[in-house]
């Protein structure tokens, strides 16, 4: 009978052994081959993401980017609207006019109210006033004389006006809020200028006047001027030199404003008093105020905005690096349990198949003895141990094979949660499973097979 016979006979009469061995070579070979591919695929997943988790990432760069861009040019936008505002402000602070009246410390301010009647002062008075390096809260000085007459047979305010910049002013380059009236001509009011236009000449105390406007309708006391350069004013009234009043505009500082003004004037008109329009400065200064609120809030708005994006940018920046830290350490981890477990597992499988056989030997004693005594070598009994070690071998390998790349996507999918796509037969791995389960289980049988070619056969049958 050939050595070919006797392995399949004795697969036959001892199958169970041979199931044993084969099941545990199976299991070893498709741990050997769902180990490494299960890696492979996570990998490759892990991969997949990582480049997703980039490229999300390069998305939030670029929309970051744009945000800023957006922020930046909402903040511009805004700064310009505020400005605006602001420019819009100061036209409506300059048409609402002074709100300073500076008088001479004589004049009684009930007959200034009802008649229009104040002491005067020399004109010099504003320009002390005006070039003083230390007046600070006073600007936009008008010097001013005024006073009642008749004029087509109506009573009528004849107001003289000579706009000057203060030291501050000149130092800032700020216009004067208070347009001059050229000489020779005269703003006629609203009531004043009924049937009269634009370049018609009028005559006002035997004085010829070009009118340069008839104002509109304002619904006060302007409606009843005649306004005209101070120096005409001067002339008209025979006050050269003269003046009776100084407007100007307070400035921008909360609380007693008047006591503080009143303080600077001290040093330098000490024969003057002040009064403020309670009214208009009170305007001003709320009105400032939305202003600076409505600045202050679209600012805060822009800049909230901004801070919400970064916030947002870096939660999913670092969102994506846990993302990625995890992936990368659930990678090394199986690969180090594969590393761990498979050399393991097949140390086992090699050791339960070297008892195997080992059993197997010892129970073959008398078959391996009369073998011998009919002649059989060496070689010849060593064919059959380690021919059913090479078959259980590469039986096992291909099961294996068959059931690690069968089991693998299952497990990936289900455990792994990722896709059965990725988990693909690798040839080398299948090469290497086929090649090494054999190696492995006739090394294992080596020892066995050895012992039983090395012993007497006189020795065998004499026990037997």
């Amino acid at each position: 009978m050939s050595a070919v016979n006797l392995v399949f006979s004795e697969i036959r009469f001892r199958f169970v052994n041979f199931f044993l061995c084969l099941l545990v070579i199976a299991l070893a070979a498709a741990l050997f081959v769902s180990g490494p591919t299960l890696i492979f695929g996570y990998a490759e997943d892990t991969s997949r993401h990582l480049e997703t988790l980039r490229t999300e990432a390069d998305k939030l760069e670029v929309e970051a980017a744009k945000l800023e861009t957006q922020t930046a040019e909402m903040r511009r936008e805004t700064e310009q609207l505020l400005a605006q505002m602001d420019r819009e402000t100061r036209r409506i602070m300059r048409d609402m006019g002074v709100n300073l009246r500076i008088v001479h410390q004589e004049t009684n301010m009930a007959d200034l109210y009802t008649d229009f009647v104040a002491v005067d002062f020399p004109e010099d008075y504003v320009h002390r006033l005006a070039e003083a390096e230390q007046i600070e809260l006073i600007v936009h000085v008008v010097a001013t004389l005024q006073d009642r007459l008749k004029w087509n047979n109506r009573t009528v305010l004849l107001v003289g006006t000579l706009p000057v910049l203060t030291h501050s002013q000149k130092n800032e380059e700020t216009p004067h809020m208070v347009r001059n009236v050229e000489k020779g001509t005269v703003l006629v009011g609203h009531e004043l200028g009924l049937g009269l236009n634009e370049g018609d000449s009028i005559e006002i105390e035997g004085h010829s006047l070009k009118i340069a406007r008839v104002m509109p309708e304002y619904g006060t006391l302007q409606d009843v001027q005649l306004v005209t350069h101070l120096e005409d004013a001067q002339t008209i009234l025979n006050k050269p030199g003269r003046i009776n009043q100084i407007m100007a505009l307070n400035c921008k500082c909360k609380g007693d404003r008047i006591s503080l003004i009143r303080k600077e004037l001290e040093g330098i008109l000490p024969d003057t008093k002040v009064s403020e329009h309670l009214t208009q400065a009170e305007a001003r200064e709320k009105q400032r105020d939305v202003v600076e609120a409505a600045r202050a809030a679209e600012l805060a708005r822009a800049e909230s905005n901004w801070i919400r994006i970064q916030e947002n940018h870096a939660r999913q920046l670092a969102s994506n690096q846990r993302q990625a830290a995890s992936r990368q350490s659930q990678a090394q981890t199986m690969t180090q349990l594969v590393a761990l477990t498979t050399p393991i597992v097949v140390l086992v499988s090699a050791l339960f198949v070297g008892l195997m056989t080992w059993l197997n030997v010892r129970e073959r004693r008398s078959e391996i003895g009369v073998l011998r005594a009919l002649g059989k070598g060496g070689p010849s009994i060593a064919s059959l141990f380690l021919g059913k070690a090479f078959l259980m071998g590469l039986l096992g390998g291909v099961v294996g094979c068959v059931v690690g790349y069968l089991l693998t996507p299952v497990l990936g999918s289900r455990v792994l949660q990722i896709g059965v796509e990725l988990f693909q037969a690798h040839p080398l791995l299948m090469l290497a499973t086929l090649v090494g389960a054999p190696l492995v289980t006739m090394m294992a049988s080596y020892l066995p097979t050895l012992f039983a070619i090395s012993q007497d056969p006189a020795i065998v049958l004499m026990d037997h």
